[in-house]
């Protein structure tokens, strides 16, 4: 052991820096797992005794929930001394004890850095509301005068708080808080908070702990103007944190608690230089939504929004965010829609989550808890396991808060379920009694001497895992079958010996037995085994690969390189389309940054086209499709993207223009949005579809708009002209008038607007004077009144002055029908009376009397 200090730095069997890529994090109440002095609070002493249950469950890492001194009226994050230890949980020198014991197992541990905020019994903030404004002890927390400043933040938790401003009587100011009264904020603009924190966390560093995770990091400073979560300055903190770790004790890990969408939480990683792990908090809602829905979308959508991390860094992944299901990463629908499914007994509603365990949340069905900790132990990152929810133990809603979900751990069946001898009224929480959670008939004795017990399939399962490092540190690739109802991908690994890992993970996401056909042909010739079990399965051939799932059933598969081609072979089917959600944080200019055009371009655009019928290659393969251009027309929320495609077909390339909007699912909109539709878009909550903006009624009325005002936009490289004829003026106000679309596509998309006006979008864009708008101008201008009038049309101007006729608005006359529809029936009557009529010349052109002097014409 080298000395760091006065304390001893771990030493590991394995001490490979990037360890918590492998890990199997065990989340531990102290005060609920063992209470080793009978006082009815667990402590550290009863912790330890128990730690090698914990290695034999097959986790790395313990990770201790806050047990500094604190008034626990928030389960200890509200801390009132960084330096010591609660009174009821031992000593420090038993937790050192501790440290060091699980050091011995190969067990690491994780503990709490709090430091957004403190209770307002820390002597920093009893000192800071009795001090002078501006002076250095006020500083260290956030004062106003006034409760208005920062208006636009959030307040977290909206069924406790009002404000996140609370009147300090002591300081005659307000005093600001994310969270609770309670727990006054710190204030990082004061260089000294930083140095008290950095003080803090070395002094644990040297009390051997490995990791620590940094509670409420999104909300470490204030602007205003800001919504104050995720700021620039927020991260400069954070890089100074993990500069300082990694000097002092190399090797050691931050975690992140930034509950936050995923493009904003992978900020917290930096380039590698702020934390080490960070929560992936939209995937753990979207996982429960997924099986409720039998529908694999929730979670593959989510995890394809998920940017990808820097080499060194890790997800940290979880089915609930230890008490609670949060549900603030979801949408507003998507937070009703797990309500009413998943705490219809709204006791269980807290603040924007729910308060219950896994196995009530899953009403005690083994398959689907299994189906779940399935997910959890396979998709990227490091997996969490809250305590007890490896035998299945309940809660208890009628305590408050989320204290229902931090009850005794249950050991046996013995009195207050093996926890504690004490009297029962003096226990920290009650034990559950009830007879399904109860600890009577859920307790670690039992399932322990059980086989099939839930206890120890999670002990086989983390075994697997362990021996797989595909799981924690390789790629993920999503299978895309036609049925919806199953979720498969791939875990995909290359060891530093230039060996190949290739792990198929295929989950039955409904209550129902279910057949799957996956496209594995680039696996030909390999042989999926099981790795629970070690059965071989049939070899994978060029035909798509049949299997069959019991309802919530679950296989983990090698794809193993030996094999011999089967017999027999499978017809494929053809898989439903899915479309790619794509995240716009600011506005349309979003859709062009590398990530999000890289999808338009690989995957929405090529699959559209082929779907269009103006696409005149439609017989042909696209080799590629890229943006050429893509212009903004209005503002970036509402406007249009006028897009022009550069798809190459066959050694040609031809351009075609695809304006696209946005059509978001809050707002009044028509059935063409979803058909014309190219790829789902989020929005922070709001979600919606990128779809042609040929479907969106705006268009039009903008077209008309800007011909009428005679408007010029300038582009890159060029102009974007509105040019009318003087019919554009005799046009009345269009605003509300009625937009039907052509039902058949031709080679161009057109409407009409108010039985006045047809716009047509023209789609196969070229340089020079239109030959339509040339003649239609001209006859138009010159009074001709036969032909529908041209009221004008939308052109780009290069740079070198050549014209692109990109929208044509034309006069609409009201008909039977176009030309060629009349021609065809006309020759249809007169042959089929030549057929079953003896005619003579003169009869031959009685049947075409009516067409001939129009043909010409």
């Amino acid at each position: 052991m080298k000395k760091l200090g006065k304390f001893a730095t771990p030493s590991f069997k394995d001490a490979d820096p990037l360890w918590y890529k492998d890990a199997v994090i065990y989340q531990v109440h102290v005060k609920s797992f063992f209470d080793k002095n009978n006082d009815g609070v667990g402590d550290f002493v009863g912790l330890m005794e128990k730690l090698d249950y914990i290695a034999e469950l097959g986790v790395t890492a313990i990770w201790l929930l806050p047990f500094y001194p604190s008034p626990r009226r928030d389960d200890g994050y509200d801390i009132s001394a960084y330096r010591a230890v609660h009174e009821e949980y031992g000593t420090l020198s038993d937790l050192k004890r501790l440290i060091e014991a699980a050091h011995r197992r190969d067990i690491r541990v994780i503990t709490e850095l709090v430091i957004n905020h403190t209770s307002d019994q820390h002597p920093w903030f009893q000192k800071a509301r009795a001090s002078k404004p501006g002076s250095a002890a006020r500083d260290y927390y956030v004062w106003s005068d006034n409760d208005h400043k920062y208006d636009g933040t959030r307040i977290i938790f909206l069924d406790t708080e009002k404000s996140n401003w609370t009147w300090d009587p002591v300081a005659g100011a307000y005093y600001w808080h994310r969270f609770y009264s309670h727990q006054p904020d710190l204030n990082f603009d004061n260089p000294r908070v930083l140095q008290e924190v950095l003080g803090v966390m070395r002094f644990w560093l040297d009390l051997g702990v490995d990791g620590l995770r940094l509670d409420a990091v999104p909300y470490l400073i204030e602007r205003e103007g800001t919504n104050n979560e995720n700021l620039p300055e927020t991260h400069a903190i954070l890089k100074q944190i993990r500069a300082a770790m990694d000097a002092h004790a190399p090797g050691r890990m931050l975690l992140a608690e930034a509950n936050q969408w995923p493009e904003d939480a992978q900020q917290y990683f930096g380039d590698g230089d702020e934390c080490h792990m960070s929560f992936h908090f939209p995937l753990m809602p979207r996982m429960y939504m997924a099986i409720a829905q039998e529908d694999r979308f929730p979670i593959s959508d989510i995890m394809r929004q998920t940017p990808a991390v820097p080499e060194a860094c890790q997800w940290a992944i979880f089915l609930r965010n230890h008490d609670e299901l949060t549900l603030e990463m979801v949408t507003d629908s998507e937070r009703d829609y797990l309500w009413e499914t998943y705490a219809a007994d709204r006791r269980a509603r807290l603040n924007l989550g729910i308060r219950r365990r896994l196995a009530p949340l899953l009403e005690h069905d083994r398959r689907r808890i299994e189906l779940m900790n399935g997910l959890l132990f396979s998709m990227p990152g490091t997996p969490v396991i809250y305590y007890g929810d490896e035998i299945g133990m309940g809660d208890n809603i009628h305590l408050g808060d989320r204290d229902g979900v931090r009850t005794p751990m249950q050991w046996s069946p013995d009195r207050n379920g093996g926890f504690s001898r004490v009297d029962p009224a003096q226990l920290v929480l009650p034990p559950i009694m009830d007879p399904i959670y109860g600890y009577q008939a859920v307790n670690v004795e039992a399932q322990a001497a059980d086989a099939h017990s839930l206890l120890n399939w999670t002990r086989r399962m983390l075994a697997v895992r362990k021996r797989h490092r595909s799981f924690g540190r390789g790629s993920l690739r999503f299978l895309y079958p036609g049925n919806r109802k199953v979720l498969a991908y791939l875990r995909e690994l290359t060891d530093a010996e230039g060996r190949d890992e290739t792990i198929l993970c295929v989950y039955n996401l409904s209550r129902i037995a279910q057949a799957v056909e996956l496209d594995l042909s680039a696996f030909e010739h390999r042989i999926p085994v099981d790795l629970v079990g070690g059965s071989p399965f049939p070899p994978v051939g060029q035909l798509p690969y049949m299997l069959t799932l019991p309802p919530y059933a679950f296989y983990w598969f090698s794809l193993a390189t030996e094999a011999a081609l089967p017999s027999w072979r499978i017809q494929p089917s053809e898989p439903l389309p899915e479309f790619a959600t794509l995240v716009m944080r600011n506005g349309l200019s979003d859709l062009l940054n590398r990530e999000t055009r890289a999808i338009l371009e690989t995957e929405s655009l090529p699959n559209y086209l082929a779907r269009r019928r103006w696409f005149a290659a439609k017989d042909r393969k696209i080799t590629s499709a890229t943006l050429g251009r893509a212009d903004i027309v209005g503002n970036e929320t509402a406007g249009v993207l006028l897009a022009e495609v550069n798809v190459e077909v066959g050694g040609s390339v031809q351009t075609y223009q695809v304006p696209l909007a946005v059509s978001w699912d809050d707002m009044p909109s028509n059935p063409m949005v979803q058909q014309l539709a190219l790829a789902r878009i989020r929005h922070h909550r709001r979600v919606g579809y990128l779809t042609d903006a040929f479907a969106i009624d705006a268009l039009p009325r903008n077209i008309i708009a800007g011909l009428k005002a005679r408007t010029t936009l300038a582009v890159s490289d060029g102009e974007i002209k509105f040019l009318p004829t003087s019919q554009i003026d005799e046009l009345e106000d269009m605003k509300e008038a009625e937009i039907r679309r052509f039902s058949a596509e031709q080679s161009n998309s057109s409407m009409i607007v108010g039985d006045t006006a047809v716009i047509k979008v023209l789609r196969r864009i070229e340089g020079g004077i239109h030959p339509e708008t040339e003649m239609t101008r001209f006859l138009t201008e010159a009074g001709y009144a036969n032909t529908p009038a041209l009221l004008g049309e939308v052109v780009r101007v290069d740079a070198e002055g050549v014209g692109h006729t990109l929208i044509v608005a034309q006069r609409f006359v009201r008909n039977q029908g176009d030309a060629w529809q009349w021609t065809l029936d006309t020759v249809s009557r007169a042959v089929d009376t030549a057929i079953h009529t003896e005619l003579d010349e003169a009869g031959e052109a009685d049947a075409m009397a009516g067409y001939l002097p129009f043909a010409a014409d």
